[in-house]
C-alpha cells in the first residue's frame, strides 16, 4: 500500500509539471523559414532560413512567459513574421525592432494581438 501511494504521488506529480509547461506556439510540422514583411505592408524585407536560428527562436517563443497588451497604448511592430513550413504559413506574429518594456518584467521584441512574448533575440533584418 505505501508503494502504491509512492507511485501514485510521483504520477500526480509528474501531470501537475507537465500541465505547467508554457506551449505557446502549438507548432506541429518543422518550421522551415521565416518571412520578414512591413508590417503595414506587402513588401517581403528578407527570408530567415537559418535552421539553428529558427530552431532556438521557436524554442524560445513556445516556452517563454507572455504579458498582456491588451491595456496598453503603444506604436505596432516594425515586421510581420509569417513563421512557414515549405509553404504553409504555421503562425503570424509581429516583431520590434527595438526591445520592448512595458514594466513588471514584460520586455521582449515578440508580440501577438494582445500578447507581448518575453523573447529579445535579435533578428538579421538589414
Amino acid at each position: 500500500m505505501q508503494q502504491f501511494k509512492g507511485i501514485l504521488g510521483i504520477v500526480i506529480l509528474s501531470v501537475l509539471l507537465v500541465s505547467c509547461q508554457n506551449v505557446n506556439l502549438n507548432i506541429s510540422e518543422a518550421v522551415t523559414s521565416i518571412e520578414v514583411y512591413e508590417w503595414n505592408g506587402e513588401e517581403l524585407i528578407t527570408t530567415i532560413d537559418d535552421e539553428e536560428l529558427i530552431a532556438q527562436l521557436v524554442h524560445e517563443l513556445d516556452t517563454a512567459e507572455t504579458y498582456s497588451t491588451a491595456n496598453i497604448d503603444w506604436a505596432l511592430p516594425d515586421y510581420k513574421l509569417l513563421i512557414k513550413h515549405d509553404n504553409e504559413v504555421l503562425y503570424e506574429m509581429g516583431y520590434c525592432n527595438d526591445v520592448q518594456n512595458f514594466g513588471d518584467g514584460a520586455v521582449g521584441r515578440y508580440w501577438e494581438f494582445d500578447k507581448l512574448y518575453g523573447v529579445s533575440t535579435p533578428l538579421p533584418i538589414q
